[in-house]
């Protein structure tokens, strides 16, 4: 699929439900179709370092994938997938004439309103909400523990922290000349935190705190109905969803954090541990600093990526959070370090 077809798509209105008003979000690596009643998730042809939906073999299975993990938090919300072929030549979401041209997941509307990024942005996001956010997440984590034979290793956060240094070009374009120097600091740092902390990393892996989670755990994913509903878990890669507890609970600290909401941060993660403690040995406090610069380095990355097709003054801004964040949880890593040398 390409834009012009999306288009063709909305302005026809081949799609089941009501007709208008609709329109389409874009991201880096997807378009969704809002309508009325349902929304229509369509992959786009790409390939990235981190991704691959470049074929359309490729883009129906993971839209199968997006179906059946999304139903474990959002069985409500995640319909089916449905084929788009032609109707009179032009393209038709549920169509199953040929030539069929790919396939979008498909979704119950949900109301934006109550999506937990605009209610931060609005200061109406409480600390009840918070705490029912942390059993809901505490009860699906403690269900998708992953008891399988480990084939993780330390190396495996040093290379997805390194893919920030592809966008090495972009990085200096809109942070200037300093961020040359970050990456020379942090290709030392991040090694060596690594290794020091490589039997505990190892040793929760073995301990029971990994889990089969949603892997991109921030607000733009929950809404805050009468009850939380979290979407949007990470399909195309099981590395990303696969993962320590604290990597997966990191996120939304960050994220919390990156929104001006650190109370909130602090009182879900305090929710969460009275029915997990996640947490049990003082080295863990730091991991959980680690992950949370993991998290603002993907987020940046994602950023950068993003101000590459869409010169923004949001996303501009995103960039500057995310580096802001990142290097303020790594220059607390490296106190630290100095501390314990």
């Amino acid at each position: 699929m390409n834009t012009k077809q999306i288009q063709d798509i909305l302005l026809s209105g081949q799609f089941s439900g009501a007709k208008a008003p609709a329109h389409v979000v874009e991201t880096h690596i997807s378009w969704v179709i809002l309508t009325p009643d349902f929304a229509f998730k369509i992959k786009k042809p790409v390939q990235l370092d981190f991704l691959d939906f470049s074929t359309f073999e490729k883009r129906r299975f993971y839209c199968g994938e997006e179906l059946r993990l999304n139903r474990r938090l959002a069985p409500g919300m995640y319909l089916g997938v449905l084929p788009i072929g032609t109707i009179d030549g032009r393209p038709a979401i549920g169509a199953m004439a040929p030539p069929l041209l790919d396939y979008a997941v498909w979704m119950n509307r949900m109301d934006e309103q109550r999506q937990m990024d605009l209610l931060l942005a609005k200061n109406e996001v409480t600390e009840t909400q918070m705490e029912a956010l942390a059993r809901q997440l505490a009860a699906f984590h403690l269900r998708s523990i992953i008891h399988a034979p480990n084939a993780w290793r330390p190396g495996d956060y040093l290379q997805d922290f390194e893919d920030l240094y592809h966008e090495e070009k972009d990085a200096v374009q809109w942070l200037g000349p300093e961020a040359l120097e970050q990456f020379r600091l942090w290709k030392v740092q991040i090694p060596v935190f690594l290794n020091t902390h490589a039997a505990r990393l190892l040793a929760r892996f073995e301990k029971g705190f990994w889990v089969d989670g949603h892997g991109d755990l921030h607000a733009r994913n929950i809404f805050l109905s009468d009850a939380p509903v979290v979407f949007d878990c990470i399909e195309f890669d099981a590395h990303f969803r696969r993962l320590d507890v604290l990597n997966e609970l990191a996120f939304l600290s960050m994220d919390l954090e990156a929104r001006g909401h650190p109370n909130l941060a602090q009182h879900f993660l305090k929710a969460y541990r009275r029915i997990w403690e996640i947490m049990p040995e003082p080295e863990d406090e730091l991991l959980f600093l680690f992950f949370k610069a993991y998290r603002a380095n993907i987020r940046l990355k994602v950023s950068l990526l993003e101000l590459r097709q869409h010169e923004r003054a949001d996303l501009l801004e995103s960039v500057r959070c995310y580096w802001r964040l990142l290097k303020n949880y790594c220059n607390l890593l490296q106190a630290d370090a100095l501390q314990n040398a």
